[in-house]
């Protein structure tokens, strides 16, 4: 499984270097929106801890730090956000991924969340799947989120990997056009020979097109 854990390392370098580029480059009023709307409960993650996830089966993003990722654009003053808990010694393994927005909507500040998750124990969640949290990182709930419950819808999601899960998270908040920019730009890079992130977004979209 060494290569599906890094191709994940490398998509969420790519995201890394792009989030931390948008933010030391926001205009002025960007980044004090970012600070109103996230400091006191989240910092900047600008730390090297997600590359352990190929070498160590166990880890996580450092606590209240987010991986920053560029606004997508659909809603006026977003910010969106990573985090990420893995546990490959756990039978099933465990791997949750989490995607946050914080945004203003119709003037009312707001947070939501989803959490990718790998396939769990039973047979009641044993696929890969994605499911709304008012959390972020299993942690206690974040101010402004959004009340909806944290376990149901359950979304069945296409993906048979950990890698094709985290693509189609991505395609969840960037749509195709940003993936398509973002993954022929990490396409570029020498590194990303790696045959399971190849076929993880050709699944969702050919590399010719």
């Amino acid at each position: 499984m060494y290569e599906e854990r890094e191709a994940v390392r490398l998509i969420l370098d790519s995201l890394q270097t792009a989030g931390l580029s948008w933010y030391r480059h926001a205009k002025t009023t960007e980044v004090d929106m970012f600070e109103r709307r996230i400091s006191g409960n989240f910092a900047v993650f600008d730390g090297g801890e997600h590359h352990n996830l190929p070498r160590k089966p166990v880890g996580s993003l450092p606590t209240r730090k987010i991986l920053v990722m560029p606004p997508s654009g659909s809603e006026e003053e977003e910010i969106l956000g990573l985090w990420l808990r893995w546990n490959f010694d756990d039978t099933p393994f465990a791997f949750r991924l989490f995607i946050g927005q914080w945004a203003k909507v119709e003037g009312t500040k707001t947070f939501l969340a989803f959490r990718y998750e790998a396939p769990e124990k039973g047979d009641k969640h044993d696929f890969y799947h994605c499911q709304p949290c008012r959390n972020f990182g299993d942690k206690e709930h974040v101010p402004n989120a959004a009340l909806v419950s944290q376990h149901f819808p359950t979304i069945p999601i296409n993906a048979s990997n950990i890698v094709e899960l985290t693509v189609c998270a991505l395609m969840a908040c960037m749509g195709h056009n940003h993936v398509r920019a973002f993954s022929r730009k990490l396409m570029r890079n020498p590194a990303a020979d790696n045959a399971r992130l190849k076929a993880a977004f050709a699944k969702v979209m050919p590399l010719s097109s």
